[in-house]
């Protein structure tokens, strides 16, 4: 009877070993989707930069281009 119980007990401790490893390959892989993410949102920034500082130079040479017509 006792080596029931210690089997039983094994087999639960098993059980829980391979979920926590399945657990802990999950959280890596929703990390590995996280920096990703983040990489992308960091890309963007600087696309976004990018695009401003072009039509701020736009904006200027329209002014000029004003100022010249006038």
């Amino acid at each position: 009877m006792t080596d029931d119980f210690h089997n039983l007990t094994l087999d639960h401790l098993r059980a829980i070993r391979a979920d926590l490893a399945d657990i802990k390959a999950d959280m890596r892989d929703l990390k590995d989707g996280q920096i990703g993410l983040r990489d992308d949102v960091h890309s963007l920034r600087g696309d976004v930069r990018r695009q401003e500082r072009a039509l701020a130079g736009v904006e200027t040479d329209i002014e000029r281009i004003k100022t010249r017509l006038d």
